[in-house]
């Protein structure tokens, strides 16, 4: 359960302490669903799998690019957080 209320209070303190990235995602998520919504009006039978896609390139381009096994672990991100702020 700590672990759990650990990255809530991380989801809640992300739009804070980064907002540059917290908008970004956002917008870009915003355009996947406006292009998906266009497809699909104009009857694209594509229009599921390019949502699809789109919403999860973020975390297939994070994990290419060396997303830490780890990222889950609360005591590793404990120290992470901890050495940044110093």
């Amino acid at each position: 359960m700590t672990g759990f209320l650990y990255f809530l209070g991380n989801t809640l303190r992300w739009p804070v302490l980064k907002p540059k990235e917290f908008f970004s995602l956002h917008a870009y998520f915003s355009i996947i669903y406006l292009i998906t919504f266009t497809l699909s009006k104009y009857d694209v039978s594509q229009s599921n799998l390019v949502f699809t896609l789109g919403i999860l390139a973020p975390l297939l381009i994070a994990i290419g690019q060396g997303l830490p096994i780890d990222c889950l672990d609360m005591e590793s991100s404990l120290l992470k957080e901890l050495k940044t702020k110093k």
